[in-house]
């Protein structure tokens, strides 16, 4: 197996004795901070959402001790890293609008939550409707900040096959994983208080009353509210009829302003669920998705993209909420399939999507790279 390069470039910053390869997390105010990624207790609420990914690089560290490789983490950077190299892996985080870094043929490899695909979710010409027609606008606006990176990213590849000196760049989808979510004891799916859960918001987005932006979104209301507002009011007609199911509903101002006790108080909520009911937000992709399988709630979602951690999961996939009291009934009065649709999201979740899982996908994919 060929040994890693190193880049002269990276920044020489002092690390922990016990960790031999380097990590580093690049804020949103562009600073970059030596990361110990054994040190999960953080005190900024900005890096919350760093806690999963730092449970995957733990199990990377143990399986490629020694490379001499530079991880950078990020929500969003895709312009510029620190350092360059064949030693430099980026994982990009938070990237709703599933642009290609500009970066990737600089570095060894990305990875990459949301992927590197514009999803749509829907057809408007089979399945015409207002919530379809806005979710198509959507698409059309992120196909438009994507394409400038798709381009750069395809003249790179040309270029690589008419030099024959580079490689093409590697970029690989990476499940989102849970947002700081409490580890909490796993309760048998028969002793759950709640048949259905959902906490979350409609929308969180703040423009000043009277702004362009408000306008825009008061004439076109996003898919994320269309979707919730329509699965809110399923939900609630659904309890009004089958009384006999309990359902948990709380609305939040917005996912953002949770605080380490609402954490704490949700993953309790979750953990006593037998079904999660996922809605899409900006994205079709959610935290909430990774959540509810960890605990082995039962999740019905809408369209989910074709990645390794989605298809064929035990995801009950929805494409009208207005089919959700028909999905519940049929699910909650059967206690076999409940047991079944548990034990397969507890598998799913062990298997594909949790950090041990992830992390050696990770390392499998720079071990193939490497050794070429």
């Amino acid at each position: 197996m060929s040994m890693l390069k190193k880049s002269e470039s990276t920044p020489t910053i002092s690390v922990l004795k016990s960790i031999s390869n380097r990590y580093y997390l690049l804020t949103q105010d562009k600073k970059i901070i030596e990361w110990d990624i054994y040190n999960t207790e953080r005190s900024s609420p900005d890096l919350l959402w760093a806690t999963y990914c730092s449970r995957v690089l733990q199990k990377v560290e143990q399986s490629l001790a020694g490379r001499g490789l530079v991880f950078y983490l990020s929500k969003d950077e895709l312009d510029r890293l620190p350092s360059y190299g064949e030693n430099v892996v980026a994982i990009v985080a938070g990237d709703e609008w599933c642009r290609i870094p500009k970066y990737a043929n600089q570095v060894l490899a990305v990875f990459k939550g949301y992927g590197t695909e514009p999803f749509l979710g829907c057809n408007l010409l089979k399945e015409p409707s207002y919530t379809n027609f806005v979710s198509l606008l959507q698409f059309l606006r992120i196909w438009l900040a994507y394409l400038p990176g798709l381009i750069s990213y395809r003249l790179q590849i040309l270029k690589n096959l008419l030099t024959r000196k580079l490689r093409d760049p590697k970029i690989y989808t990476i499940p989102l994983g849970y947002y700081n979510q409490p580890d909490t004891p796993q309760k048998q799916i028969s002793e759950r208080t709640f048949d259905i859960f959902f906490a979350g918001s409609v929308s969180n987005d703040s423009y000043a009353p009277g702004s362009f932006k408000s306008f825009i979104k008061n004439l076109l209301k996003p898919p994320k509210i269309q979707s919730r507002q329509k699965m809110i009011s399923c939900l609630r007609k659904f309890q009004n009829e089958f009384t006999d199911f309990q359902v948990e509903l709380s609305l939040t101002d917005g996912f953002y302003s949770m605080t380490e006790e609402d954490l704490k108080t949700y993953s309790e909520r979750l953990m006593n669920s037998k079904i999660c009911l996922i809605p899409r937000g900006t994205s079709y992709e959610t935290y909430r998705f990774f959540e509810a399988i960890r605990f082995g709630c039962i999740p019905i979602t809408e369209a989910l993209p074709s990645h390794w951690f989605y298809n064929e999961s035990p995801a009950i996939e929805i494409k009208n909420w207005d089919n959700l009291a028909k999905t519940l009934e049929r699910i909650l009065t059967n206690p076999n399939l409940v047991r079944e649709k548990h034990q397969q999201a507890l598998w799913w979740w062990q298997n594909k999507c949790s950090e041990t899982a992830v992390a050696q996908y990770i390392a499998d994919k720079l071990e193939c790279i490497s050794s070429k």
